[in-house]
């Protein structure tokens, strides 16, 4: 017989709401724009992948048949978004379509045969540990603004490498991120249970991966987290996540980090450098963003130009103690570093005028974000 269920609207809801960054992606498969919808128990299970992440979401259902379809999950969310019933009912009738009923209103929307959408990838639960989900998100927020655009050619520099490490005893997770212009970096102090994450092989989490992370890192205090050879799992409640790897090296960001020697830092207030940037990045041109650093004494001058627009200069009050620098950055790449920061003073340090910059503050630790120099 065919699926035929009763569902709450709000549940069901929120359930296509958490898969439309998956299905939304245009494809040559137009399956992939589908929801897989099948059953389990008294509960529905929906499906949405991309063939790089997959989620599946369990929602609690009146299964009055049970059977499978999938439906075009944009089509769907918006039916079921704009009727204002309580409960929705599904049935799905002999010609593949599915009539949908919430109060008054009906809905026939045309699906295709379940078989026809891709397997859902196996996992293996006892290589997954309990992490906390306030770790996950911050390991991301410090790093996933400086991953390339997906249009890089270079693929890896488009995915957030992850690492553990044990530091005196200690265990670490730790982000890096790099888009070939600046680096980021994120570490934390994790449990000891984080020793048994298989990464054997360099662990590149795709960027549309890394998102849907953390969203699950909303979704409870605690999530479950395992890698595999090939794939990265998150759990969460009732929903779970499973992201292909990206296979390939990473930029040695430690040889980097290396050749910078943390000497007479430029020390400055947060708040007011972020708006004093933000004044600079009114008048820098779109492509480069570019904004002159005149680092003299305890000030340092920055200023912008715009063929287009005109100019901007802008004085702000430091604490340095090295020789004048005159240089140039991304003024776009400062913004958001210091955005993600809670420092009120970060320190720059800065070793010349060819030299990449280090950017960490003593309120914000295992974090250090690294800027390369502009020739103006």
């Amino acid at each position: 017989m065919s699926l035929t269920m009763n569902v709450n609207r709000n549940d069901l809801l929120a359930c296509l709401s958490s898969l439309q960054n998956v299905t939304g992606k245009k494809g040559n498969m137009a399956i992939l724009a589908n929801v897989l919808i099948q059953v389990e128990g008294g509960h529905l299970l929906l499906t949405g992948t991309d063939l790089e992440v997959g989620v599946r979401i369990s929602v609690p259902a009146e299964i009055i048949t049970p059977g499978t379809i999938t439906l075009p999950c944009r089509k769907f969310f918006e039916v079921i978004r704009e009727t204002p019933a309580e409960t929705v009912r599904l049935e799905v009738l002999d010609n593949l379509q599915a009539k949908i009923s919430a109060g008054k209103s009906e809905y026939r929307l045309g699906g295709t045969p379940s078989e026809e959408f891709p397997s859902f990838p196996e996992y293996k639960e006892e290589s997954m540990i309990t992490l906390p989900s306030e770790l996950l998100a911050e390991l991301i927020d410090k790093t996933i603004f400086s991953l390339a655009p997906e249009s890089e050619s270079q693929f890896n520099l488009t995915s957030l490498l992850l690492e553990k490490e044990n530091k005196n005893g200690t265990m670490v997770l730790r982000t890096v991120s790099s888009d070939g212009h600046r680096l980021s970096l994120m570490e934390k102090e994790a449990s000891p249970e984080v020793e048994k994450l298989s990464m054997n092989n360099t662990i590149l989490i795709p960027r549309k991966g890394v998102q849907e992370i953390r969203k699950f890192c909303d979704l409870a205090v605690t999530l479950q987290f395992g890698l595999e050879e090939k794939q990265a799992v998150v759990k969460s409640g009732n929903a779970l996540l499973v992201i292909r790897l990206m296979q390939g090296d990473f930029p040695d960001y430690r040889n980097i980090l290396a050749i910078i020697k943390k000497e007479n830092p430029v020390q400055v207030a947060r708040g007011p450098f972020m708006n004093s940037m933000k004044r600079m990045n009114l008048f820098a041109e779109d492509k480069y963003n570019m904004v002159n650093f005149d680092i003299k004494g305890n000030t340092i001058v920055l200023s912008s130009q715009s063929v287009d627009l005109g100019d901007a200069r802008d004085e702000v009050e430091i604490n340095y103690a090295g020789q004048d620098l005159k240089l140039g950055f991304n003024g776009r790449y400062y913004l958001e570093t210091m955005q993600v920061m809670h420092s009120d003073k970060v320190k720059a340090y800065i070793n010349s005028e060819e030299s990449p910059c280090l950017v960490e503050g003593d309120e914000d630790p295992g974090f250090m974000s690294i800027i390369m120099p502009m020739k103006s």
